[in-house]
């Protein structure tokens, strides 16, 4: 009985054998750290293209910011002026928004009324167009003071001036409200607002 092989099958066999042992070797030692590589490489090459794009993110901020900011301003400047391009409906506007106000803001409404308002074009100069309406209104001190303060401090954008008070005294009004706040006041002033469009005299180009 032969437990040897021939001489001429040992090398064969002895590599067979080699072969197994690292074989086996590699999967008990080794193969569990080749696997593991495996993903972390995989793993690496996902966040490398993560940051690639994060980094482009972050690139587009900054110039996001720059538009948004600028959309942002020409919304707000927008807002400033009152609507539509026409004069008039401008005006009407003014007006609409002042009867708004004195509604709002008044304690008695019937104590605060326009008497008057007269439309009227500016001819002076100025980078936007301007529009004017004068108003005579008959109002209580403290109805008015919080009417023209609600005016002046909102959107549109709309100025005060030459404001003019004289007192009426009517005895048939000492008994109401309006007696304890110096009477019903004669007041005529002027509204100003703006369209978006050039002022006379600015280029219309």
């Amino acid at each position: 009985m032969k437990l040897l092989p021939d001489a001429n099958q040992g090398r064969p066999l002895a590599i067979l054998l080699l072969a197994v042992a690292l074989v086996i070797v590699y999967l008990g030692g080794f193969h569990w750290w080749v696997q593991r590589q495996l993903e972390l490489s995989d793993r690496i090459g996902t966040l490398k293209q993560q940051i690639a794009r994060y980094k482009g993110t972050v690139e587009m901020a900054e110039p996001m910011r720059d538009r948004l900011a600028s959309i942002r301003a020409s919304q707000q400047g927008s807002a400033l002026f009152l609507d539509g391009n026409d004069a008039n409906i401008a005006a009407a506007e003014l007006i609409r928004t002042l009867r708004d106000l004195i509604g709002s803001e008044s304690n008695d409404p019937e104590l605060c009324q326009i008497i008057n308002q007269s439309p009227r074009r500016a001819t002076d100069p100025e980078r936007f167009q301007a529009v004017h309406v004068d108003v005579r209104m008959q109002c209580p001190l403290d109805d008015f003071l919080r009417v023209i303060y609600r005016l002046e401090s909102g959107v549109p954008l709309v100025f005060i001036d030459n404001v003019v008070v004289s007192q009426r005294l009517n005895p048939e009004q000492r008994t109401t409200r309006g007696a304890g706040n110096y009477g019903q006041l004669d007041i005529r002033f002027n509204m100003i607002g703006y369209i978006n469009q050039p002022g006379p005299g600015q280029d219309q180009a």
